[in-house]
This record gives structure tokens, C-alpha cells and sequence, in this order.
């Protein structure tokens, strides 16, 4: 077996919930034996209800602090302009960024794409702009080429078997400079190191890909993004800055490499 991302082959690292998961020596890249049909059939209602994940997700929830601190910071690092258009991957029932855009920047042209079909029909009711899908379909790839300034995801990379095919997905829908940011899971900090089989992130079939820092950026780097970045810190610590407003936090957390979660972002390329 090899990897999805170098590819070299991957060693045997540990299995948990009846799967194997595998590691590449090389990029740190951690990878399960999970088939897409298995995934298929795992996001219906009774997943975004906790009864077969370790968590449940509720509609129109309120906005956290720390959420409208991380959209905006990524909104702010492409250029304004009077009709951005924005493309969330994988929103579930819609989360606090769906409502960030309902509520607080109804002026940015907000579509999503979602693998279920009963989040999406959740979407839809709401009256938001919501395609059923995954990002490589053929038909996103025709009708969204080029379209967006800013594509984006909470906690849904790590979700898709096919890093190379979902990053190159992501910047034909940019446009020519835009920006693609995702959080995920970091299989090389701390907090995942020491916790071994008992770090959450190892959840398969939910999860099914396991981001290094360098495998993050090297799979964007392939693709033709440029100057990608892996910052190593999560919406928890994000919520401690806040509330601390303590100095150098982020920074500080992300040198350590102590979080769970880290954010992927990169600049398509321009030509």
C-alpha cells in the first residue's frame, strides 16, 4: 500500500473501530482502509444526531466568538471587493459559518457543497444555496470553475479519501489568487502523539485522512497552490485567546505544536 499523497509506501501504525490505519514514514500522512461506499452509507440522519459519531450537531446554532474570529481572518486575507462569492465544503446542518454569512455578511454570495443528503435537504429548507455532492464531482467542477474567492471547510478534509483529487477540485473552483482554507486534525502534535489510539481524530470510517503539516503542505504545493501553511492551532485554543487576550497565544501554541487542530490555507496560483 502506498501512500495517498507522496506516494511511498505506508506502514501499520494501529486499527480502531474494526479499521486499519496506516502512516507514510515520509510526509507523516496517515490513511484507513475505508471504501467510499462504506462513507456513503455512514453520513444519514443518525450520524449528525451522535448516534453513530462522538458527536451530534444541531441547526441554527449561535455564532461562537471564536468561529467569526477564524472566518475573518481568512476573509481577510483575499482581496474585498463588491460581490465576493464564498464556497463552504461540507457545512453539515449548517454550523456557525453558514449563519456567519447569514447574518453577519449577507452581502458575500454564500454556496456550499454537502456529501449528505439529508444535511443538505436540512440546508435547503433554510433557504441557502446548497448542492449534494462531493467536491469532485464533474458537475461542481463545470458549473463552479473559476467562480470563487474564497473556498472553504471546518473539519471535512479529513473526511475525504482522495487528497490529491479534493485539492485539485478546490483550485478550479478558485479564482486565480483566491484562497482555500480548511481545518483538520494535526497526526504529528503533541496531543495526538500522546494520546495514540485514544486521540479522538482517529475515528474511522468518519475520519479516513490524517494530515501532517508537511503532508498538508505538500499535497497543495502539487497541486499548483502556492505558499501553503499549516498553523497548528485549533478553535479551542482560539476561544482561550479570546477570553485571555493573552499576548503572542496563537503564536505560542503553534511553536509548540501542542494542539489537535491546525488550519490549511493557501493562495491559488495566479497564472
Amino acid at each position: 500500500m502506498v501512500c495517498r499523497i507522496c506516494p511511498n509506501p505506508v506502514e501499520f501504525y494501529l486499527r480502531k473501530n474494526g479499521f486499519d490505519i496506516y502512516l507514510c514514514p515520509s510526509c507523516g500522512f496517515g490513511q484507513t482502509d475505508v471504501t467510499l461506499n462504506q462513507i456513503a452509507e455512514f453520513y444519514n440522519q443518525s450520524y449528525f444526531q451522535g448516534h453513530s459519531a462522538h458527536f451530534a450537531q444541531a441547526e441554527n446554532i449561535p455564532l461562537p466568538p471564536r468561529y467569526r474570529f477564524w472566518i475573518e481572518k481568512q476573509l481577510a486575507a483575499i482581496p474585498q471587493s463588491a460581490s465576493m462569492k464564498v464556497l463552504e465544503i461540507g457545512p453539515g446542518l449548517g454550523g456557525p459559518l453558514a449563519a456567519y454569512f447569514e447574518q453577519v455578511r449577507p452581502d458575500i454570495q454564500y454556496t456550499a457543497i454537502e456529501f449528505s443528503e439529508y444535511a443538505a435537504q436540512r440546508l435547503c429548507a433554510r433557504g441557502l444555496d446548497v448542492r449534494c455532492g462531493r467536491v469532485v464531482d464533474t458537475q461542481f467542477l463545470d458549473e463552479f470553475s473559476g467562480r470563487f474567492d474564497l473556498v472553504f471547510g471546518t473539519e471535512v478534509i479529513e473526511h475525504d479519501l482522495e487528497p490529491h483529487a479534493f485539492v485539485r477540485a478546490v483550485g478550479q473552483m478558485l479564482k486565480p489568487g483566491g484562497r482555500a482554507a480548511f481545518t483538520t486534525g494535526n497526526i504529528q502534535g503533541l496531543m495526538a502523539r500522546y494520546k495514540h489510539a485514544d486521540w479522538y481524530y482517529l475515528d474511522p470510517p468518519a475520519h479516513v485522512s490524517f494530515y501532517s503539516p508537511r503532508s498538508a503542505r505538500q499535497v497543495f504545493l502539487s497541486e499548483g497552490f502556492s505558499n501553503p501553511r499549516a498553523t497548528r492551532y485549533g478553535f479551542r485554543h482560539i476561544e482561550w485567546k479570546l477570553k485571555t487576550r493573552i499576548p503572542g497565544l496563537l503564536l505560542l501554541t503553534h511553536l509548540a505544536n501542542i494542539s489537535t487542530g491546525m488550519t490549511i490555507s493557501a493562495h491559488r496560483g495566479k497564472s
